[in-house]
C-alpha cells in the first residue's frame, strides 16, 4: 500500500501546474528591436524588465532562418540591457563563417543556466524575436 501512495503522490506532483516551471506570471519581459546591420559590424541588444533585479541576467542571442546559429551570451547591466557587439563579424555573405543570406530574424532569450545563487528559473521570460537584415 505504501508503494501505491508514493506513486500517486509523485503523479500528483508531476501533474501539478505548480510543479512545472513556466514563464507566465514570473514578472519579467524581454524585448528587442528590428536590426539592419550595415557593413561588417554586428550589434544586437535586448532589454529585460521586471519585478525584480535585472542586473547580471544572461541573455542568449541567436540568428534565425534557414541556417540558424547561436551568436553568444551576454549579461544585462544595471539598466537591464544586454548588448552583443561583434566588430568585423559580418563578411560579404556570412557572420562568423555562417551563411547570412537566409537569416531574417534574430532572437534573444533568458539563458537557462545562470551563474548566481538565484535559481535558474527565478528570472524567466518568453523569448523575444525581431527582424534582421544585412546591407553590405
Amino acid at each position: 500500500m505504501l508503494r501505491k501512495s508514493r506513486a500517486a503522490a509523485l503523479a500528483l506532483v508531476l501533474a501539478s501546474p505548480a510543479a512545472v516551471t513556466a514563464c507566465g506570471g514570473c514578472g519579467y519581459h524581454l524585448s528587442v528591436e528590428p536590426v539592419t546591420a550595415r557593413g561588417s559590424d554586428l550589434s544586437l541588444s535586448a532589454r529585460l524588465s521586471g519585478d525584480g533585479a535585472v542586473d547580471g541576467v544572461k541573455i542568449e542571442f541567436s540568428m534565425l532562418g534557414t541556417d540558424g546559429v547561436v551568436l553568444g551570451t551576454v549579461a544585462t547591466g544595471s539598466d537591464g540591457v544586454a548588448k552583443l557587439d561583434r566588430p568585423g563579424a559580418i563578411g560579404p555573405d556570412s557572420v562568423n563563417g555562417r551563411a547570412v543570406a537566409g537569416w531574417t530574424e534574430y532572437r534573444a532569450k533568458v539563458w537557462y543556466l545562470q551563474d548566481s545563487d538565484r535559481a535558474a528559473d527565478a528570472v524567466c521570460s518568453e523569448p523575444a524575436t525581431a527582424s534582421f537584415r544585412h546591407e553590405p
